[in-house]
């Protein structure tokens, strides 16, 4: 042992040294990085804590009572955007002649009916129509209401008042 640390060259020795010199900067960076790590999981962990906190203290919102007439105009507006208004127009429209002048139309979503103002030339033709609106899939009942010759028009035709209603209604 002895010779062999004799024969070893000073170079070899120096390089040695500058390996042990370079291992210990290494283990002492290595600690030193785990000890900040170490820190900064301890910093992260009290963040956590503190946002846990924060969101415990935060009150949760109280439920809302909503009166019983905000909840009937709800549940009004709720039916009258529900009307089925495509398959409405389409069976007045189908059954509807060029005879008829129709002239209004009101929807009732919460009877499921729909009053209509029309014109005719004739009572036959009024008939006609209000039959034709009874033949339509769409109407469970139409009912012809009330009808008037309109004496200011020069053609004096016959304005009528009708009620349909679809769906499960009675």
């Amino acid at each position: 042992m002895r010779r062999m640390l004799t024969r070893t060259s000073a170079l070899t020795w120096i390089a040695a040294l500058f390996m042990l010199i370079f291992c210990l900067g290494s283990i002492l960076m290595a600690c030193r990085l785990n000890h900040q790590n170490q820190t900064r999981q301890t910093e992260i962990s009290g963040m956590r804590k503190q946002l846990d906190e924060r969101d415990a203290r935060k009150a949760l919102p109280q439920k809302r009572v909503i009166a019983e007439s905000q909840v009937n105009a709800i549940n009004t507006a709720t039916i009258q955007l529900n009307l089925p208004w495509r398959d409405l127009f389409d069976a007045v429209e189908v059954a509807t002649p060029n005879s008829i002048a129709l002239l209004s139309l009101e929807p009732d979503a919460k009877r499921q009916s729909i009053k209509g103002l029309a014109e005719a030339k004739n009572g036959d033709d009024m008939i006609a129509y209000v039959e034709e609106l009874k033949q339509r899939k769409f109407f469970q009942s139409v009912v012809l209401l009330r009808h008037e010759i309109n004496e200011r028009d020069v053609n004096k035709p016959l304005r009528f008042q009708f009620q349909a209603q679809w769906g499960d209604a009675q």
